[in-house]
């Protein structure tokens, strides 16, 4: 039996749940840098997963837990059929799955990727005892002037804009750009928490044969996937597409339309397939006209060279002499320049460096703010929490028989566990214990024993 010394509950909507998307990315990743660290993570969802992103982080060693009736979106979606605002339906969903895992654990960070999520959070106060960290990915929480040039109204945007100026919310977000974009617009309490490279396998060189022009992402109208089309037709280079199912429909279609038939499309893809397709790529080429700081462009930058267009902000956030800005008029003219350009040679640039640099510090960055952040404690010895020389916390919430958790059961805790010498975390469950010596000892007698699901 593995014991964890931390427990994170990583929130993300299923919407986002997806190999091939960034926060997609990020939870794989998240999850996969906390298991380096000893530490145990929850992904929280809003609903039922579908497709099977989930064995994927499932094998990184995540939980998975979702509400037991989670309401459909089905109302919602009707009455914002051509655009989006505030989905109430997901905030209860949120609180719902946040109530079912603390039935069985607690945590001591809570990470939210999606604006419902944090809304859910925020609203059950723990970020009095625990910090709770709204992550940045939609590019117009951080560059507030392209807000409306989105899908979302401005509603959505006046919601979630009032909550970054919180003080008691923490936004977490990539780069000191970001930041300061932040605070210029209100943000009041922001700290740098990059993330970690979503395929370790980047991070090394690879010296074998490249071919083709890479593009990453869906086929939607933030990623721009018409100029690439249109790059590609003028420069009459090999293409090579990352995407999902549903893009790979549309990349077929505006290939063939546009005549090109040297093309490969990989859909979904996630691990070593992943990182060969990447590092097997000549240029890497990113119209995108909104991100704040794309992981793909992270992934890509070490390995080869990099064209993006010069009138977008979030390339900023990155050393410009590591890749090639330029006009969309231009863009096949700087992709046939860099096309032959051997993976030595962007080696030797000191690219990959660069990245690694990056990534280096990440780990330690979460560290130092979990480690620093100082949460409410209670005074008193009046929560029954206190009477236990050792208990395992479920346990401890079946004795309080309540036909629904409420949030003071688990907020107590939270406020005395300091007074616990030693709080172990397994794969399923949290001991907490006065006794020094304790280390908790679990027999598993079935696979599925100590299933969330």
């Amino acid at each position: 039996m593995k014991l964890y010394s931390k427990r994170i509950a990583f929130l993300i909507s299923d919407q986002h749940f997806i190999p091939h998307g960034g926060i997609g990315s990020f939870c794989k990743s998240f999850t996969e840098m906390c298991g380096r660290l000893n530490w145990k993570v929850d992904i929280i969802l809003d609903k039922v997963p579908t497709g099977t992103f989930d064995e994927v982080i499932k094998g990184a060693g995540a939980n998975i837990v979702v509400p037991d009736e989670p309401l459909r979106y089905s109302d919602h979606t009707a009455t914002f059929a051509f655009s989006d605002t505030i989905n109430f339906e997901k905030i209860i969903n949120f609180r719902k799955a946040i109530l079912k895992a603390f039935e069985s654990n607690v945590y001591d960070m809570i990470v939210c990727n999606t604006q419902e999520a944090m809304t859910a959070a925020y609203a059950m106060t723990v970020n009095k005892y625990i910090p709770v960290v709204f992550y940045t990915h939609l590019h117009s929480m951080i560059f507030r002037e392209s807000q409306g040039s989105d899908v979302f109204l401005d509603s959505y945007h006046n919601f979630y804009n009032k909550h970054m100026e919180f003080t008691d919310i923490i936004i977490g977000t990539q780069s000191q750009k970001n930041i300061d974009e932040l605070t210029k617009y209100g943000a009041t309490n922001c700290q740098l928490l990059p993330m970690p490279m979503s395929e370790r396998g980047l991070l090394e060189p690879d010296l074998g044969n490249r071919k083709g022009v890479l593009f990453i992402g869906r086929w939607e109208e933030g990623k721009n996937p018409e100029a690439y089309i249109r790059a590609m037709k003028e420069c009459g280079l090999p293409c090579k597409v990352m995407t999902n199912s549903n893009g790979e429909k549309k990349f077929i279609k505006a290939f063939e339309e546009a005549g090109i038939i040297d093309y490969e499309i990989k859909a979904g893809i996630t691990g070593q397939e992943k990182v060969d397709f990447i590092r097997s790529s000549s240029v890497f080429f990113m119209p995108s006209l909104r991100e704040n700081y794309p992981f793909a462009f992270l992934e890509c930058l070490g390995h080869m060279p990099c064209v993006v267009l010069d009138t977008q902000d979030w390339s900023d956030n990155f050393d410009m002499k590591y890749f090639i800005k330029t006009s969309i008029k231009n863009a096949a003219i700087a992709i046939k320049s860099e096309y032959n350009v051997t993976p030595q040679e962007h080696y030797d640039t000191g690219a990959l460096k660069y990245i690694q640099w990056l990534d280096q510090s990440v780990a330690q960055d979460w560290i130092k703010f979990l480690d620093e952040f100082v949460g409410k404690r209670s005074n008193t010895n009046a929560a029954k929490i206190n009477t236990y020389e050792t208990v395992c916390y479920k346990d401890y919430i079946k004795e309080l028989d309540r036909s629904h958790l409420a949030r003071e059961d688990f907020e107590s805790v939270l406020a005395n566990k300091y007074k616990f010498i030693n709080v172990w975390y397994t794969d399923t469950n949290t001991y907490l214990s006065k006794d020094p010596t304790y280390k908790p000892v679990e027999e598993v007698t079935g696979a599925n024993l100590f299933s969330f699901e």
